[in-house]
This record gives C-alpha cells, sequence and structure tokens, in this order.
C-alpha cells in the first residue's frame, strides 16, 4: 500500500503533495551519496523505520541521529569518510523530514522506545550513537534509560545542552510558520559559522524543501539538567562550534566539565550549530578516531 494512501504521514506533512516533494528531494540527494549504501526498513511499534547502512560490515557500528528537520542524507557531507572506517547506520527519525513512517511522538519515552525497536531491528548486539543537534538529544535520552544496545556515545552540538537564547528562538519559529527563501537562508546563515563556505545550490534546494514540508519541526527538548550531565556514559565525546547560535558554547563546556568531567569535550574552530558540515573534515575524523579508538569496545 503506498503510505500516502494509508494516511500515516498527514500529521505533520503539510499536505500529501509536499511529502511527495520531500520523498523526491530525498531521491535527488541520496543520488549523491558518495558510498555504495543499502536502504532498508525495520519494524517498530509505531511504524516502519528507515535506514540507510554504508561501510563494511566488520567496521564498529554507529548509529547516526540527524537533526531537527532533517533526514539520514544530512548525513552526505560526512559518510564517505565515516563508512570507510566505520558500518554506519543513518536513521531517519520518526516524525521528520524523511523516510520513516509513524506519527511524531509526544514524548521522550515514546522517542526512546522507538530508538529502541530501531536498535534491535538492526540487528547488532551494541551499537554506538552518535546524534546532531535534536539527534543528540534523542541519543542522550536514550543512553539515560538504558545501555543495553548501545555505550559509546557522541554529541555534535546537542539542542538542549544550555538555555537556548530567547531570539533564536523567535527567528526559529518565524522561520518555521513562514518558510520562504529568504527567511531560510537567513536561519540557515545563522545556525551556521560567518567562516563556513556557502551551501552548494542541491543543498540549498533540499533544505527549502524540507522547510516547507512540514508543519513545524520536533518539539525542542528541555534544557538538560545538571544530573542528566552526570549520568552520561563515560565514553562520551561531546563537540561544539565556536559560533555556536543557541548559546553560548564557552558557558556550556564550563557547565559540562563541573558537572560531567568524565565528558571529552572539544570546541570547533571555524564551526557553528551545523558543526558536522561547516566542518565535515574535522568532525569525521574526530569521530572515527573516537568510535575506532584502542581498547574502548561497544
Amino acid at each position: 500500500m503506498n503510505p500516502l494512501d494509508a494516511g500515516l504521514f498527514t500529521r505533520h506533512f503539510r499536505s500529501p503533495e509536499a511529502h511527495s516533494s520531500l520523498l523526491d528531494s530525498y531521491a535527488r540527494v541520496l543520488s549523491r551519496w558518495p558510498v555504495p549504501y543499502e536502504s532498508r526498513y525495520v519494524e517498530t511499534r509505531y511504524g516502519r523505520a528507515h535506514v540507510l547502512a554504508s561501510g563494511p560490515a566488520y567496521a564498529p557500528p554507529v548509529v547516526l541521529l540527524h537533526g531537527s528537520g532533517g533526514n539520514a542524507t544530512t548525513w552526505i557531507h560526512n559518510i564517505e569518510k565515516l563508512a570507510g572506517a566505520l558500518q554506519v547506520y543513518a536513521v531517519d527519525i520518526i516524525g521528520d523530514a524523511g523516510r520513516t513512517e509513524g506519527r511524531r511522538p509526544v514524548s521522550e519515552d515514546a522517542y526512546c522506545n522507538w530508538l529502541d525497536d530501531v536498535l534491535i531491528g538492526l540487528g547488532r548486539p551494541k551499537v554506538g550513537l552518535c546524534g546532531a543537534s535534536f539527534g543528540a538529544w534523542l541519543a542522550a535520552a536514550y543512553l539515560r534509560q538504558t545501555s543495553r544496545r548501545a555505550s559509546k556515545l557522541a554529541l555534535l552540538a546537542p539542542s538542549n545542552l544550555d538555555s537556548v537564547r530567547p531570539g533564536f528562538l523567535v527567528r526559529a519559529g518565524v522561520t518555521a510558520m513562514f518558510p520562504s527563501e529568504r527567511l531560510v537562508r537567513g536561519f540557515q546563515a545563522e545556525v551556521s559559522s560567518p567562516m563556513a563556505p556557502e551551501p552548494p545550490g542541491w543543498a540549498m534546494d533540499d533544505l527549502l524543501v524540507r522547510s516547507r514540508c512540514q508543519r513545524g519541526n520536533p518539539r525542542p527538548p528541555g534544557r538538560m539538567s545538571d544530573g542528566d550531565l552526570r549520568v552520561l556514559p563515560k565514553h562520551t565525546l561531546l563537540m561544539l562550534g565556536e559560533d555556536e547560535a543557541l548559546y553560548d558554547p564557552l558557558r556550556a563546556r564550563a557547565r559540562v566539565r563541573t558537572h560531567a568531567p568524565h565528558v571529552h569535550v572539544e570546541l570547533l574552530p571555524g564551526a557553528g550549530h551545523t558543526l558536522a558540515v561547516d566542518q565535515p573534515d574535522m568532525v569525521s575524523d574526530a569521530l572515527i578516531e573516537f568510535f575506532r579508538r584502542d581498547g574502548w569496545t561497544l
């Protein structure tokens, strides 16, 4: 059955036509995927989850969780390096602009239950988790609940690491409500570093489609508490951009060092909130070194 006909996507997409345009854009970006991949679905209690698998089967398995308003293809800037050293599973998060089925969850527990189902469906005894922005919130929330299927954790600019600047929330809300090309381009410039290169035309075209296809983005999570920081796993890597737009990265780093001194924090020059796009080689190299480090088993 066609998912559009089944009515599985009408809740968070603006219309069946908007969802169709998203799928077309997804396919166009995926046609640029620089390494071999397998497109697969795994069953969850909320509907099928879509995953892009790349990299050698013998390498350490790592699950990638994208940021709000994104999908698995947004890792295209990193996948060539990552898949050369890791078995990578890039997941379309439920309720966002990807191919995964199901309605947007309304609670942290529901998101974590969904992710647990995805990890079971992948069939690997244990994986590393890497999340960007909203995906970093989900990865950290999952590991607060259980370490049965994941242990190593890499967090790229978690959206809830510190209190978000009020002005940023206003601009994000206005752009989500009125996703004109001018506003989307302006917001993209704000979340990236002024030192980062302009996104290629095809990437901006995809961003415009994703921005216009949904009724809002997944709800921003609440600020990570001091207790949340303390229970982060021993093997946690946190990367922040020096030009972070959501909050003060120096204050956030100091807070992590106070409450979670076991977490390794890296502050990246020439990177904003979208640090994996702003500095793809730097981020990819750090992730490979982290997940392949000798003596650190998954």
